[in-house]
């Protein structure tokens, strides 16, 4: 009887060793966001598994206010901001859309969706069931304004699958920004793997450059874990004259259409960007030309990133173009100076 007992407790502590990591996580307290550390929107609180399953029964209907409200009581003491909370229509700009999807290739559905008081303020919120009871792993507060977004998933190479959601940076008069974020659920975790600049035009807002942007991309669904990405652009310069709803007198400055390959790195769980050796061509994409689609009148680092294109419109291009380039080129060796070298 003792070298049975032995060994029962020999293979209970094996299998304990043995256990995920979330076995016992049903007896501990939630964890809500750490606010000091920014860009981490993970959390482990837990939700009930009925409001989960009234979910995956959800009829796409408008009756989404009980819901939400249930949803805020989960997440306390923090809630939902608001901004459109006394509209005429009390009804106006509620959000839930929900899917059930396997999400890391472990069994079972995770939940993802976006969930709002108001259109242009959603939430990312991501759901998974552990050890028998469903949590909120993940949310992430979402600026659209006075749009929507939209959350999709690819079938990327990989059990970890990317869902990704477009955000907005900025808007204004002749100015607008946005961009895509990737993400990946991995160990229980959501990493922010990737941010795409999509669009981000000017016209008639700075002295000299404007730009009008325009990214797509396409997931590989074959046998690497990766994306292309494609840009579009055209950096150009609006005279003062001109009116800004106007693109007849536009001179175009320096224009492209490029791809770029974004890979998986499993060290740093983010997509990478993976230029071959033999993009040698000056008008191949390159780290700083990406950057600076999204850093609006930053003239040096325009001048660093676009350098052999430059030299050969100053070459090769009209008066016009050679004129206002040199123009660029001047301000931005005096902004250098001034920031003692800096790009």
């Amino acid at each position: 009887m003792p070298r049975l007992l032995s060994v029962f407790l020999s293979a209970l502590i094996c299998l304990t060793g043995c256990a995920p990591h979330d076995q016992n996580i049903v007896n501990e307290k939630n964890i809500y966001r750490d606010t000091s550390d920014h860009g981490n929107y993970n959390v482990r609180i837990k939700v009930s598994n009925r409001w989960i399953e009234k979910i995956r029964r959800f009829d796409y209907s408008r009756n989404t206010k009980g819901l939400l409200h249930e949803f805020e009581g989960f997440i306390k003491p923090d809630t939902m901001i608001n901004p459109g909370g006394h509209h005429i229509d009390e009804d106006y700009g509620r959000v839930l859309n929900p899917m059930f999807i396997n999400l890391d290739g472990e069994p079972g559905e995770e939940l993802i969706c976006l969930l709002a008081w108001d259109v242009g303020s959603p939430y990312l919120g991501l759901f998974k069931q552990l050890k028998g009871q469903w949590y909120l792993l993940y949310l992430e507060d979402i600026w659209m304004f006075n749009e929507g977004t939209e959350l999709s998933v690819a079938n990327n190479f990989s059990k970890n699958k990317v869902f990704y959601c477009r955000h907005l940076y900025g808007r204004g008069t002749c100015t607008y920004a946005d961009g895509y974020a990737f993400y990946k659920l991995i160990n229980n975790k959501v990493y922010r793997c990737l941010e795409l600049v999509n669009e981000a035009n000017t016209c008639g807002w700075s002295p000299f450059l404007n730009q009008s942007i325009k990214m797509n991309f396409k997931f590989n669904g074959d046998n690497s874990d990766g994306l292309m990405v494609n840009y579009v652009y055209d950096f150009f310069y609006t005279p003062k004259d001109q009116s800004a709803m106007s693109e007849s007198s536009d001179i175009s400055l320096i224009k492209g259409d490029a791809n770029v390959w974004y890979a998986w790195d499993t060290k740093t769980s983010t997509y990478k960007l993976t230029i071959p050796s033999y993009k040698k061509n000056i008008e191949d994409l390159t780290a700083e030309k990406i950057a600076c689609f999204g850093d609006f009148k930053n003239d040096s680092l325009f001048v660093y990133a676009f350098r052999g294109q430059i030299d050969q419109t100053l070459k090769k291009g009209t008066s016009q173009q050679k004129k206002i380039l040199k123009e660029i080129c001047t301000r931005a060796k005096d902004r250098k100076a001034l920031k003692g070298g800096e790009h």
